[in-house]
């Protein structure tokens, strides 16, 4: 019994269908994502996909001239849209490719256009199986990955995001500083009527290590550690008991973070509102003109080897009129 145990255990976890898990077994897209983002394939009819008015300035005829893409759940809408912009016949391969048995076995819901979340498309990228990933920059131990695979990253900026932070709507909280948000995540503040509130205890939510929140949760805490993230146990019929970062669920007394696009564009939490963060909304005027304090970019992530010409010039097409016409009306800032 231990020997044919091990043995599954080992070709399970070994499966080409496991080798890229890391979707923290999420509802949608293979266990990639918590949002449905069917509306966005590029095949899919009366798709969501922003569309350009007018012929694209650039395009690959070619499907093997074709970088290939993968990146956060957020940005998925962002480079679906441009793949279907650019990318001749994009629609018809990634339909055809769905209805072979390579869409289950490889797990990478798609062939060019792919999506296996920040957590993972590192990874791919690192190991070369994708061209070009979307998303926020690397979490440290995904720099620590590139760096003992002997690759460096190329950081391009495509447009601008801000890192939000939630409540429930009926918490009286509206507004925090940047300082009590520290606090409250290092463990210093822990009961609402300490910033205003009520007399309760604050929940306070952090995300899956790897996810592209939390690297920015990390970069924004700076010097100030995060206090042990909130667990919750689940029982896998494979490896027993796991414990998780648990997050955010419509409790009353919590607090989240997250980017804007992914809460209001994905409509990712329901009943909740943003907070002003040292008296600014994150409005996209004030992203655009960076006064509301934690603005980002959304980069185009690609390795500095990779010298790939359509790779360069679809970078290039990301900054043109019609890159960025498209960033904007999916749902971000564009950069100009």
């Amino acid at each position: 019994m231990i020997i044919t145990t091990t043995t599954s255990m080992y070709i399970y976890q070994n499966s080409p269908s496991q080798k890229f898990k890391g979707g923290h077994d999420f509802d949608y897209m293979n266990g990639y994502s918590s949002t449905d983002l069917s509306h966005f394939y590029p095949y899919t009819e009366n798709s969501q996909l922003v569309e350009l008015q007018e012929p694209s300035t650039f395009t690959i005829e070619n499907e093997k001239d074709m970088p290939i893409l993968d990146g956060a759940e957020a940005c998925y809408p962002v480079y679906s849209a441009i793949a279907k912009a650019v990318y001749k016949d994009i629609g018809q391969i990634e339909k055809a490719y769905s209805e072979t048995e390579d869409y289950n076995y490889y797990n990478t819901n798609g062939k060019i256009v792919t999506f296996t979340n920040t957590s993972v498309g590192y990874t791919r990228l690192i190991n070369g199986n994708i061209d070009m990933f979307f998303g926020a920059k690397p979490s440290k131990s995904q720099l620590a990955e590139a760096k003992e695979a002997g690759v460096e990253f190329e950081y391009t900026p495509i447009g601008r995001e801000a890192f939000v932070f939630f409540v429930n709507e009926d918490n009286p909280v509206s507004h925090l500083s940047t300082q009590q948000i520290k606090d409250i995540y290092h463990g210093d503040i822990t009961n609402w009527q300490e910033v205003g509130g009520q007399n309760k205890d604050i929940l306070a939510f952090q995300r899956p290590e790897r996810s592209g929140s939390q690297s920015m949760m990390t970069h924004f805490m700076g010097d100030v550690s995060l206090k042990e993230p909130l667990q919750y146990e689940y029982v896998s019929a494979m490896t027993g008991i796991i414990t998780d970062t648990a997050q955010y669920n419509g409790e009353k007394d919590a607090i989240g973070y997250t980017f804007k696009y992914f809460l209001e564009g994905l409509h990712q939490e329901q009943n909740v509102k943003i907070l002003s963060v040292d008296g600014v909304e994150p409005t996209t005027e004030n992203i655009k003109n960076q006064t509301y304090p934690i603005s980002t970019y959304l980069y185009c992530v690609t390795l500095k080897s990779n010298q790939k010409e359509n790779v360069k010039k679809l970078k290039d097409y990301l900054l043109s009129s019609q890159g960025q016409y498209i960033i904007e009306k999916t749902g971000y800032c564009a950069l100009n």
